[in-house]
């Protein structure tokens, strides 16, 4: 469903060592997904990279389930959270949609700079949405390259040719936000972090068979 796991695998300890460019709309989502986290609930992360987000969040509930199609990015966030002394918190080197997560039950699954990079992620959400225990959430923040100068998807196709960029879905935030509740969701936030089409935040309530 993504792109190589071999891409990942080389850009783990660049994209592990480099730092974060917009601090501050990194920690405006993160106050609003904690708004929605309790310390009873079972939590998944779709392409959770080296973890650093789900080991911030994992204090925040029961138990965290951090997944990545990269085994480096995986080997990147094990240690950390080893080191860190993180105990609730469980890496899964698998891709989004992998049959692994089938029969699965979360009361949160989150999707951060990912769903971007899905070939075919409606059919994603719609496993996110047979995961989810009823009235479960899915919380993503989306770059929604669509709705952006078409500059970005020539350079991207650019950097795709001459390998330095995966696979990119070039959604709207029309449709994202049409996809995700034709899967059976009702979105209950929207925001974008930051302020573009590039950071677009979406938490969605399950409310029915998708």
């Amino acid at each position: 469903m993504q792109d190589s796991a071999g891409f990942w695998d080389k850009q783990a300890p660049g994209y592990v060592a480099r730092p974060m460019k917009d601090v501050a709309s990194y920690e405006k989502a993160m106050d609003r997904v904690r708004s929605y986290l309790t310390s009873e609930q079972e939590v998944l992360e779709l392409g959770c990279g080296s973890g650093s987000t789900a080991m911030l969040l994992a204090k925040h509930v029961k138990h965290m389930t951090a997944s990545d199609i990269s085994g480096k990015m995986i080997e990147f966030g094990q240690e950390k959270a080893w080191n860190d002394g993180i105990e609730n918190i469980s890496f899964v080197h698998t891709p989004a949609g992998s049959s692994v997560f089938e029969g699965k039950s979360y009361d949160v699954v989150m999707a951060f700079n990912v769903v971007h990079l899905i070939k075919g992620p409606a059919s994603v959400l719609k496993q996110v949405h047979r995961m989810l225990k009823p009235d479960g959430l899915f919380i993503t923040k989306t770059p929604c390259v669509g709705d952006c100068p078409f500059y970005w998807r020539w350079l991207i196709n650019v950097m795709r040719l001459v390998g330095y960029a995966p696979y990119v879905n070039y959604l709207k935030q029309v449709q994202l936000e049409r996809m995700i509740e034709q899967s059976g969701f009702k979105i209950v936030e929207t925001g974008n972090y930051p302020s573009s089409p590039m950071g677009r935040f979406i938490v969605a309530r399950k409310v029915q068979a998708a």
